[in-house]
Formats: structure tokens, C-alpha cells, sequence
């Protein structure tokens, strides 16, 4: 058995850094961390030369990347997006989808279940779908395809369930809709964590929501009610109620772009460290030189425009989702809003991994998987490891 010791890097624990630490990786999982840099002869040995040693990041709410786009339902699509999101440092996943056809849906979870099966560890490891839509509330569908926005039904409901069984792990719904309530109950019995979002919820449809089981809000800020007026008294929508309950995390879209800098410290201040979620929310134009792309599958989906640091819908407003990588979150968070960088790194790989109930990724301890990413001072990243093999394409 191989063993491999990183060493002469500062390692980035959840509650600290190690400024002169080593790792032990063998068979695929982290044995040992130390605060010294003494080498073993019997061991292959990595010298960090003063870089980060930190988990792999955990992405869960991702549409594409590389010039694909998992709605394409395609193999060579998914690797695309895969391969470019490993590239940024990002080892585990959700590959997430939109409002699509059933024929569109149907594709994306066998092919998951297809992917998922063959494994492979020179991809990111595949943690379950998000289903971003079809119940969302119209007036909230931000990019979405409104063509294909669903009230909740009985029905649909146990046809997802059906197509998704094995492959569906999050899904995004705005909890006001009529129905909305029995099928919260039917994607929680059937193991489904459920996810506020493209919602124009007030601040009792959310609560009750929490109640019913939601334990997240989706990219906050974007594409959710806020602040009304109805007979003159101001009621909280579905952005202060997920900053007010405890019970729920929330995902942000750190780009620097989604939200200014103000913004991501307000989130800060509110929820604390323990409960923001970095996501990237990306599409196919991350990674990718500026152009035109399709937001969504290359057969339905929606031509939108990347400048390389966004996406805007044809009105030249709207943004599309993010072409954002997951380096560049924790850049934004550590270098722009001033949070420390244990803390930004904790939001892209323990936060995500203990909302899904992962457990032996996000962290840096012995026994849990080796996904580990190598990165300097400026967040750029130097090498990629998934259960302790180098990514050899970096």
C-alpha cells in the first residue's frame, strides 16, 4: 500500500491552520495529520513548498461548466463541465438542473445513475442531483424557462420520484405554491433534502416550510421576495425569513458580482460562518472565453451572453447563473470581504458536506477520503487530488 506525505504546507483544519504540517494519505483516505514536517523513507513524498493543503470543495449547486452543461444529457457534455470544475479544485458535486421537459429530466437522472455507477476518480465525485424547479413561483423564475414551470402535483410528483430514485438528492421549491406542502412530505419521505428557493413566499410560508422539513435556502438573494407592503405594514418575503431561522443554511453566490461585498458580510453577520454555503451556480460558460452560450441544454435552453465574469440574459440585466469556479468563491470571500480564509474555505467544503449528511468529506481528519486541493496565498490552484490520485490533467 502507497503512502504519500504531504509536507512543508500549511493545512487548513476546520477549526485552525497548521502553518508547518503534514498529511499521511494511503489507500484513498487521509491516516495522519501532524504539525511537524519530518519525512518517512518508505513514503512518496510531496513537498508543498509553503502552499495550502486543503479539502476538496464540495459544489452543490452546479449547471455547467467547460462548454457543457449537464442538462445536455450528453457524456461529453458532463465530462466537460466535470473535468473544468476539477480543475478549480471542486472533487464532489451536485450536478444541478432547470425548469426542462420531461424527456430533458428523464435523460439527466439515468444518465446520473450511469455516471454514478462507473465512478471514477479522475472526475468529481457525483453527490446527487439538484433539481433547481419545476415548482418555483413564476414571478421568481429569474432565468428560468417559464414554458416549463409546474404547479405541485400528485402526480408529477411520483413521476420525478420514480425517474429520480437513486440519482435525486436536493430540490429547490418555492413552499407558498398550493400543493407545495404534500409534496415537501413526499420528497422527505423518500430521503429528498428540500431547499427554499425561486420563491415569493412571506416570512409565515417559510416558517412553516422549516417546519416541514426545508433546510436550506437557495442562492440567497437571487430570485426570492423580499420586503412588501400590504395595507401598509411591511411583511418579510423569503430572504429575511431564510436569514432569520436558524434551521436554515443558506447557499451564496460569492462571484462578486451576485451580490457586493456589503452583502456577503451582512449574510456573514447574520447567519455566521457555520451556516453560508459557497455555491457556484454555474453554466456552461464557466471556464470559457467570452461569448455567447446556451444557458440550459443545447436542444431547450436559452441564449445568454458571458463578458468571462458573468452571465446576462438577452436583456442585457438579468443575470443567467454565474460563470463562477469555486477558487474564485473563496478568493472573493478571503480576499474582498475580509473573512479568514479557514472560515471561506470551511463555507465551500464542511458547510456543504454537513448540509448533505457527508461524512467522510469537507473535513481534513484522519479516516475521512483524501480529496485534497493545493493552493498559494492568491487562492490559485497548484494540484488536485481525489482520494489521494493526482489529477494529472492540471
Amino acid at each position: 500500500m502507497e503512502q504519500t506525505l504531504f509536507i512543508n504546507g500549511k493545512i487548513i483544519l476546520q477549526d485552525r491552520i497548521l502553518e508547518q504540517g503534514s498529511l499521511l494519505a494511503a489507500d484513498g483516505r487521509i491516516k495522519e495529520i501532524r504539525d511537524s514536517t519530518g519525512e518517512k523513507s518508505s513514503c512518496r513524498v510531496v513537498d508543498l513548498q509553503g502552499n495550502y493543503l486543503a479539502p476538496g470543495f464540495v459544489d452543490i449547486h452546479v449547471h455547467g461548466g467547460g462548454g457543457g452543461d449537464f442538462m445536455d444529457g450528453e457524456r461529453d457534455s458532463w465530462d466537460q463541465a466535470l473535468r473544468t470544475h476539477l480543475r478549480h479544485g471542486t472533487t464532489s458535486l451536485c450536478p444541478t438542473t432547470l425548469t426542462a421537459s420531461p424527456g430533458e429530466m428523464e435523460r439527466v437522472f439515468a444518465l446520473y445513475r450511469e455516471l454514478e455507477r462507473e465512478e471514477s476518480r479522475c472526475l468529481p465525485r457525483l453527490l446527487g442531483v439538484h433539481m433547481e424547479g419545476p415548482y418555483i413561483a413564476e414571478s421568481m423564475k429569474g432565468a428560468q424557462n417559464a414554458d416549463f414551470i409546474k404547479r405541485p402535483e400528485r402526480e408529477l410528483t411520483e413521476w420525478l420520484l420514480e425517474k429520480g430514485a437513486g440519482a435525486l438528492r436536493i430540490l429547490t421549491m418555492a413552499p407558498e405554491l398550493e400543493g407545495a406542502r404534500e409534496a415537501a412530505r413526499a420528497f422527505r419521505e423518500a430521503g429528498v433534502l428540500l431547499s427554499v428557493g425561486h420563491s415569493d413566499a412571506r416570512l409565515e410560508a417559510v416558517e412553516q416550510a422549516a417546519e416541514d422539513g426545508y433546510t436550506m435556502a437557495t442562492h440567497l438573494y437571487s430570485s426570492m421576495s423580499t420586503i412588501i407592503r400590504e395595507n401598509g405594514m411591511r411583511r418579510p418575503g423569503a430572504l429575511e425569513a431564510s436569514l432569520l431561522l436558524d434551521e436554515l443554511d443558506v447557499e451564496v453566490i460569492a462571484d462578486g458580482m451576485h451580490l457586493p461585498i456589503s452583502l456577503l458580510k451582512l449574510i456573514l453577520k447574520t447567519k455566521g460562518p457555520e451556516r453560508m454555503i459557497l455555491v457556484t451556480d454555474a453554466m456552461r460558460a464557466a471556464g470559457m472565453e467570452p461569448g455567447h452560450y446556451k444557458l440550459g441544454s443545447l436542444r431547450e435552453g436559452q441564449t445568454v451572453w458571458s463578458d468571462g465574469q458573468i452571465a446576462r440574459m438577452p436583456d442585457g440585466i438579468s443575470f443567467a447563473g454565474s460563470v463562477a469556479t469555486a477558487d474564485r468563491l473563496i478568493r472573493v470571500m478571503y480576499r474582498e470581504a475580509g473573512v479568514p480564509l479557514g472560515q471561506a474555505v470551511n463555507m465551500m467544503t464542511r458547510n456543504p458536506a454537513r448540509a448533505l449528511g457527508e461524512k467522510e468529506i469537507g473535513v481534513l481528519e484522519p479516516g475521512k477520503k483524501a480529496d485534497l486541493v493545493v493552493f498559494d496565498e492568491q487562492i490559485r490552484i497548484k494540484s488536485v487530488y481525489r482520494e489521494g490520485v493526482k489529477q494529472r490533467f492540471l
